[in-house]
This record gives C-alpha cells, sequence and structure tokens, in this order.
C-alpha cells in the first residue's frame, strides 16, 4: 500500500446511478493506498464561473490528486477545478468534451471508443461487486428499468412478461425492483394486473445497497434490457441473468451489447426460461481500474 494518502475530489451530480459508480472506484482505490475524499457538488455553470475568478474560497480543502466524476453534468467542474488547483481528472463514461480535455477516460467498450493512451476501456459500467458464492437457487429478482433513449416502455407488454416469468417459475420466490426511470403509473398497473402475490421494492423506498444485496442472493434475475447496468452489476454479483426484451427504437449501442452478451453466454435469451449460462469470470471492474490508475500515477 502506498504510504501518501491520495486526496481525491469527487465531483457528484446527484444521480444514484452515476455516484454509484465513482464510489465504486473509490472503494477499490481505498484497498490500494490511504485516501481522503472531498465531495463536491457541481453541476451549475455560473458556479464554475465563480471558481474560475476566484471568488471561491478552496483554501480549507486540501487540493486533489485526483478529480473523479461521472456524468455529463461533472464534466465542467473538473475541469475549472483541476484549472484552478491541479489534479488529475477521471471521467467514468464517454464524455461530451474533448477526451483529451481530461486525464483519463474510463469508457464502456459498447460505446464503440477505441482504447489509446488517455482512454480505458470497460467491461460495461463500473461497479465493485464480488461474487461471494452464497445464492439461493429458490430466490429470484425481476428488475425494472423504464423510460429510455434507445427503448419504448409499454405498461401492458412489460407487465405480461412478467406475469409469463412468474408462471413459467412456480418454485421460485420473487422479489419485484424498481428503478429510477420506472414510470410511476406502471407502480400502479403492476399492483393492479400481478397475477400472483409478489413483493414490489419501489427505488425510493430501499436502502441504498439493497440492490446490491439482492443480487448476491438471488441466483435467478430477469431484467428489462435497457438497464444494462444493472444487468452488468447482476453478472458480476453471479447471479444468472435473463432480458426481458422491449421494443427497441432503433439499432443502439445497448441493444447491440445485449446481443453479445447473449451470444457469449454471459447472459440467457428473451423467453423467459431459467436456463444454464456460462459462469464465465467477469472482472471486478472497480478494482482492475483502480490497479490501472495506481499503477499510472501513484505506484512508489
Amino acid at each position: 500500500m502506498r504510504s501518501a494518502k491520495i486526496n481525491i475530489w469527487l465531483v457528484m451530480d446527484g444521480k444514484r446511478g452515476h455516484e454509484k459508480q465513482s464510489e465504486s472506484l473509490l472503494k477499490a482505490l481505498q484497498n490500494l493506498a490511504e485516501i481522503e475524499i472531498t465531495k463536491i457538488e457541481g453541476i451549475f455553470l455560473k458556479s464554475f464561473i465563480l471558481k474560475f475568478l476566484r471568488l471561491f474560497n478552496f483554501d480549507s480543502i486540501k487540493k486533489p490528486d485526483l478529480i473523479i466524476g461521472t456524468g455529463h453534468a461533472t464534466h465542467l467542474h473538473m475541469i475549472f477545478s483541476k484549472i484552478l488547483n491541479g489534479g488529475k481528472t477521471v471521467v467514468i463514461m464517454k464524455p461530451s468534451l474533448p477526451h483529451s480535455w481530461f486525464d483519463l477516460c474510463l469508457i464502456p467498450k459498447h460505446d464503440g471508443v477505441f482504447e489509446k493512451p488517455g482512454i480505458y476501456l470497460t467491461n460495461g459500467s463500473i461497479n465493485n461487486i464480488e461474487n461471494e458464492k452464497k445464492h439461493n437457487k429458490s430466490r429470484g429478482l425481476i428488475v425494472l428499468g423504464g423510460k429510455s433513449k434507445h427503448f419504448n416502455w409499454d405498461n401492458k407488454t412489460v407487465m405480461l412478461h412478467i406475469n409469463s416469468i412468474i408462471n413459467q417459475n412456480p418454485k421460485i420466490k420473487l422479489k419485484i425492483a424498481t428503478s429510477r426511470r420506472t414510470p410511476k403509473d406502471f407502480i400502479d398497473y403492476l399492483d393492479a394486473n400481478l397475477k400472483k402475490n409478489i413483493p414490489v421494492f419501489k427505488f425510493e423506498n430501499v436502502k441504498r445497497d439493497w440492490f446490491v444485496e439482492e443480487s448476491k442472493l438471488s441466483k435467478h434475475a430477469w431484467v428489462t434490457e435497457d438497464s444494462i447496468s444493472m444487468i452488468y452489476e447482476l453478472i458480476a454479483s453471479g447471479s444468472n441473468v435473463n432480458p426481458i426484451r422491449l421494443e427497441k427504437k432503433y439499432d443502439s449501442k445497448i441493444s447491440t451489447e445485449i446481443s453479445r452478451m447473449i451470444n457469449a453466454g454471459l447472459i440467457s435469451s428473451y423467453d423467459g426460461k431459467r436456463k444454464k449460462i456460462n459462469n464465465l469470470p467477469f472482472n471486478n471492474e472497480a478494482k482492475r481500474c483502480a490497479n490501472f490508475i495506481f499503477n499510472k500515477w501513484f505506484k512508489n
């Protein structure tokens, strides 16, 4: 472990999915070195300009060694923070600004970017989930995404898929989990049309780590195919993943990636039946990225 502490500024945009990726990377870095984290909310352009004009007091905050952020809204804040205070910028996504404006971009392979200096490709979204091999074969999870630029969401069609999964798997104790994007009108529709009394866990009512803990216990999972991040997390946990088909708006990077994972045997096909899939080793992407960052800039 590195003897000197690494000071990290975590720039947040308030979106739970984005912050989960950043926090996963931080936890993995914490296993390699002593770190100190300063959390900064950075969204609005006006605040960037004020800081750039030095109307913001940074004296009470330690200068960063790393500035980490996920989400387009964090980009300018990260760049201005580096200009004023130094440090290496690490953006977790394909940025909306030129790649060269950041020191390192951690970008999913399905975004179609080629690896080169300053770009490190990941197998999907970053998570720090390990397969703890404590799954229960009688437990299952149905995970619902929602409105997406890649897929159409139709309440009736999704409901038919859910009831089909329930009917085809009578011996599995199922739970249903919603997400931030699940349409609110679908929740009422779900309650009224479930063919069996299955507990529904609403995104806003569960603890922050609820989904991760459930994924480590549920051997079987069905996920609407728009929810690519949750699919990666479930694969990493060791669950057998079955995608729930949605109507594509067009052939997108997400639909292409779903097809690739089906063909590779990482996830099952669409018919709702439990199938044996290839339990191929799946890297802990947060750990892999943390090792890359540590060896690149901080290894003694």
